[in-house]
């Protein structure tokens, strides 16, 4: 194995950079339509504030640090975008801002951006703002009762426990694990909609964009958990299915613990880094303080990729070349 310097971004792919940034954005745009289909403009809005906060920042950044103020990086408005996803529709527009403007003014550019982040930059804004202000983050409109949220401004809405926090509270949520299928449960904004983001990971995976080796690890390992403890009185599949469809772990299992700058570079690291980020997020659901712990295991796991790797390569007798 040779190693050779280059320029980063250094992405753990032999797809382009260009290719795979443009599925990953068509990926989460499609998770945009149902949300405005049924609440008008306001998931746009959202979607829109934290990209244009991503890109404000990242300029900022780099004419403080005199390297010019391009918009061309795809990967700035994939950060954005992915981060209201993880957030609910009916939290205050400054929230989805702030988580991107922590994404990229500390978890991107100070590290050289894109392709010498360790951290996925997504996951540490919402993680940052899960920690700051849990209330809101946590907090879900009910989608089976009338809703109505204009483009700016504050919604009118029911609140409903989500059912990853009745989950949490040890008890069995009421809705049915296959009417979870169609995304009618509170939840995050591109978290609930589960047969979609079942068909933008196939597209990812078809185009190159995501390994699906790394996915299917990750949710094998969560299910395997879920199965042999489950936090519910019920058998194992049913304690999988809602493991599975609640919260934000099926959107991180295809979104972000694919992302081919902090995950591992070979096939085996990336099923032991994928195995280790689902048990991690089953763990964090076990003994973490708030109902969601995806964000925070896979920045733990992030941590643990370069060890991953080094560990692949003296399995394999490279150690020399990765030096």
């Amino acid at each position: 194995m040779t190693l050779t310097n280059a320029a980063p971004p250094y992405v753990k792919s032999e797809f382009t950079v260009s290719s795979m940034m443009h599925s990953m954005l068509a990926a989460l745009l499609a998770l945009l339509v149902i949300p405005v289909a049924h609440y008008g403009l306001r998931p746009l809005v959202a979607a829109g504030a934290s990209v244009l906060t991503a890109l404000l920042c990242r300029i900022l950044f780099r004419l403080f640090r005199g390297k010019g103020g391009s918009v061309s990086e795809a990967s700035v408005l994939v950060t954005g975008l992915m981060v209201p996803m993880l957030l609910p529709l009916n939290t205050p527009l400054w929230l989805p801002c702030t988580a991107s403007a922590f994404a990229v003014l500390v978890a991107l550019e100070p590290f050289g951006g894109f392709g010498r982040n360790p951290f996925n930059p997504a996951a540490a804004g919402v993680a940052f703002v899960s920690l700051c202000w849990p209330k809101r983050v946590f907090s879900y409109f009910d989608p089976s009762q009338p809703a109505s949220f204009p483009a700016f401004g504050a919604g009118v809405f029911h609140v409903a426990q989500s059912p990853a926090e009745i989950l949490k509270q040890g008890f069995k949520p009421e809705i049915l694990p296959l009417d979870m299928l169609w995304g009618n449960f509170p939840g995050p904004l591109g978290s609930t909609l589960i047969l979609v983001i079942g068909a933008c990971g196939l597209l990812l995976f078809l185009t190159g964009a995501g390994k699906a080796e790394t996915t299917l690890c990750f949710l094998g390992a969560a299910a395997l958990i879920a199965a042999a403890f489950p936090r519910i009185l019920c058998s194992p599949l049913t304690s999988v299915k809602y493991e599975i469809m609640s919260g934000s772990l099926l959107f991180c299992s295809v979104f972000m613990v694919t992302d081919p700058v902090t995950s591992p570079r070979t096939f085996p690291g990336r099923c032991l880094y994928g195995a280790f980020a689902g048990a991690m997020t089953m763990a964090f659901r076990w003994f973490g303080a708030y109902e969601q712990g995806a964000c925070f295991a896979l920045l733990v796991a992030n941590a643990a990729a370069p060890v991953i790797d080094s560990a692949v390569f003296r399995l394999r007798g490279w150690e020399g070349a990765a030096a």
